[in-house]
């Protein structure tokens, strides 16, 4: 009997464990981390033939947020508004107009802008990133959040933002 409970609170603890399984990246070339809880799937990761750009893209398994997440290798500190203007009229990118104003942040060795975009289609919320190491390689980043308009709402913008806390680069 002792067994037989034991055996049945093992198998339901290991499923508890699996089924919590979330997504953890810890890119060190590129280097930054990202994490996601186990409702999320990795769709697609791609990687230029230079190794100088990568590409990440995920989904939500309810269908309400899709996310890219690009990292560069750049030579230099990158002027944070000419990165975010040259992506923003990036055409393959197709991002919709800009639907609030942006958001600064600063972090000490990166720092970076955020805003929400929109059209009748899709609601975005796009984080841009840049390192601002002045001797060695530097970086720069777009995390880009991808909501049906019909779906989006202010807790899917909520959970956005906590998802986006999950993005760290590393020094």
């Amino acid at each position: 009997m002792k067994k037989s409970i034991l055996a049945f609170v093992l198998m339901v603890f290991s499923n508890f464990l699996f089924g919590q399984s979330a997504i953890n990246i810890n890119d060190v070339n590129y280097k930054f981390k990202f994490a996601l809880p186990s409702d999320w799937t990795e769709r697609k990761v791609e990687e230029t033939n230079k190794k100088d750009a990568i590409s990440y893209s995920f989904e939500n398994k309810d269908g309400k947020i899709a996310i890219m997440l690009l990292a560069f290798k750049v030579d230099e500190v990158k002027n944070l508004g000419d990165f975010v203007y040259t992506l923003e009229k990036d055409l393959t990118l197709n991002i919709p107009k800009k639907d609030s104003d942006y958001s600064d942040f600063d972090s000490g060795n990166f720092d970076g802008r955020s805003a929400r975009y929109k059209d009748t289609e899709f609601t975005e919320v796009i984080y841009y990133y840049r390192t601002k190491i002045l001797e060695g390689e530097n970086f720069t980043y777009i995390l880009r959040f991808i909501s049906p308009t019909s779906y989006f709402s202010s807790s899917v913008e909520k959970d956005i933002k906590g998802l986006a806390e999950n993005f760290t680069i590393a020094e």
